[in-house]
């Protein structure tokens, strides 16, 4: 399931892509879960199906991709292609899908494929958006914790949560299904992510999108809890960790690749957001 464009080395590992569940499934009362990986990549990053898989193709069996940050995309075998931007989740049929890969700087990105133990209705193909990304990307922090523990009463829990976790998108995919105004700021969204390099104002935004600066912001407050220059300066600080941890960057490499005024002002933002400065990334 992990793969490079370089067709020479199709089963290279990228900087980040751990399999937590894969060489045994875990069974709750809700699923029986069959892969759990945590992939952070860049834009070398494509799969290929079935080449690259390390698992048969199950008939029975759902792919949920939950993207944390970034831009990535799924070509399916119909050669419809899926923008998945930071924030969403989707879930697919895994003999639907064609190929998976990195589209924009970065895609971190959890993949699950999971049976339901009973009925379960599921909104193939649609894209959920998650207002409170954080609070997920903590529990799906805290699941692969357990998941990696020994101790079978931990992994079992973790499975239980990871249930409660799926039904949880659920509930938001029913909420929000055919509302056009969330649509436009996923647009915006996109293009952000796909463009993260890039110096976004809210003006630009707003002619993307084709609507007022105060309308936007009014959305953006609505599905994400913040206002479209809270969203992009968070965008970029997320993107300065992989930039710093996985990739090597230095602080002044970082702050001029995503357009921050110098190193100070990035190192002032980082710490207001992470509570620590990023040099604390690079000594570790």
């Amino acid at each position: 399931m992990n793969g490079t464009n370089d067709n020479s080395h199709v089963k290279n590992e990228t900087k980040f892509n751990i399999p937590i569940v894969i060489d045994k499934s875990e069974t709750s009362s809700g699923i029986t879960l069959l892969a759990l990986w945590s992939t952070m990549s860049d834009k070398s990053y494509r799969v290929v199906w079935p080449k690259d898989r390390l698992r048969p193709l199950i008939e029975e069996s759902i792919i949920a991709l939950y993207t944390k940050q970034g831009h990535g995309e799924v070509v399916l075998n119909s050669d419809k292609v899926i923008q998945l931007e930071a924030s969403t989740v989707m879930f697919l049929h895994p003999k639907d899908i064609k190929s998976y890969q990195c589209k924009g700087f970065i895609w971190e990105v959890f993949l699950m494929e999971f049976i339901p133990n009973g009925a379960i209705n599921l909104p193939y193909q649609h894209l959920i958006t998650l207002s409170n990304n954080e609070f997920f990307y903590q529990e799906m922090n805290q699941i692969i914790e357990y998941f990696q523990s020994n101790q079978p009463v931990e992994r079992h829990f973790a499975t239980a949560a990871l249930t409660k976790t799926i039904y949880h998108w659920l509930t938001l995919a029913k909420v929000r299904d055919q509302d056009e105004k969330l649509n436009l700021v996923q647009e915006v969204i996109t293009k952000i992510h796909l463009n993260i390099t890039q110096k976004w104002q809210v003006k630009d935004m707003a002619e993307s999108a084709g609507c007022s600066e105060q309308y936007l912001r009014k959305l953006f407050l609505k599905y994400t809890n913040q206002t479209p220059k809270e969203y992009y300066l968070n965008s970029r600080l997320n993107t300065s960790r992989v930039l710093l941890k996985h990739k090597g960057y230095t602080i002044n490499q970082t702050a001029s690749a995503l357009n921050f005024y110098d190193a100070f002002h990035f190192s002032k933002a980082f710490k207001e957001k992470f509570g620590y400065p990023p040099s604390k990334i690079m000594k570790k």
